[in-house]
């Protein structure tokens, strides 16, 4: 892939050697190079500088496994649907106590001594959406960049991205469960970009240039931190689905086939 920048003469750099692509306003290129990183296992991930919600680009594949079967009745049917949704809340606690003993660890102990409660760490979070209008135009950077890591190892475990529970009727609904669950890691990548006060301010506005660059690497450099975290939540996913009484899967699955065969009648 031939590459160009102004001031810079252009190179050329493999494709396989590509991990994240992430583009930000008018930038020409050629329809095989999207579908070459898509067909690599590299999603493609479009910004709009005038609504936050990106664009990803996916190879088209049939579902059907029988893993996503699964995972579909499973993750639509009570009790199992309520005990993985009490499974991500526990996890997002988790990973909001990982991040403030990172951030202050007097605050993290008082965290785990009281009990942490999601509206606590929701109004500390809106303590610094009123004092930095921009904070949510990064954390929506942020949280698509996100979105674009989680997709292809959900895939990779053959795992339907679009079948959620904390999300059901949403697309990419598991990526954003995975993503809810991962949230306090996007605001500490946000903390950290708005440590310099010179970067608050009012709005319109939308990262681009150096600040870009520097949220991507910032973003790169957590990669393996974030993918460790990520496997370990498959990982558990999967032993949830295993520990399913195999007769009330049979039984559900009975069920589905006898009311496809009466439609078919």
């Amino acid at each position: 892939m031939l590459v160009t920048e102004p001031g810079k003469a252009p190179r050329r750099v493999p494709a396989r050697l590509i991990g994240r692509v992430v583009i930000v306003g008018n930038v020409p290129m050629e329809s095989a190079v999207v579908t070459l990183f898509v067909q690599q296992g590299t999603p493609v991930i479009f910004f709009d500088r005038r609504d936050l919600r990106p664009a990803i680009t996916l190879l088209c594949e049939e579902r059907g496994p029988q893993r996503r079967s699964r995972q579909h009745l499973l993750f639509r049917r009570p009790p199992t649907s309520e005990r993985i949704r009490l499974w991500l809340r526990s996890k997002r606690r988790l990973s909001v106590v990982r991040v403030l003993k990172r951030l202050s660890r007097r605050l993290a102990k008082r965290f785990e001594r009281e009990g942490l409660r999601e509206e606590d760490y929701d109004a500390l979070l809106r303590t610094l959406r009123r004092s930095n209008p921009r904070w949510q135009v990064l954390v929506g950077v942020l949280r698509g960049m996100m979105l674009e890591f989680v997709i292809p190892l959900l895939q990779r475990a053959r795992l339907d991205p679009h079948c959620g529970v904390l999300h059901p009727a949403e697309d990419f609904g598991l990526g954003l469960d995975f993503c809810f669950v991962l949230e306090p890691e996007i605001h500490l990548q946000a903390l950290r970009f708005f440590k310099d006060p010179t970067r608050r301010g009012h709005l319109p506005w939308f990262p681009q240039g150096k600040e870009m660059q520097e949220i991507v690497l910032r973003f790169e450099n957590s990669k393996e931190n974030l993918e460790a975290q990520v496997q370990a939540l498959i990982d558990e996913l999967l032993d949830l689905m295993r520990d399913v009484d195999g007769s009330d899967l049979s039984r559900m699955l009975r069920h589905r086939r006898q009311q496809k065969v009466a439609k078919d009648l």
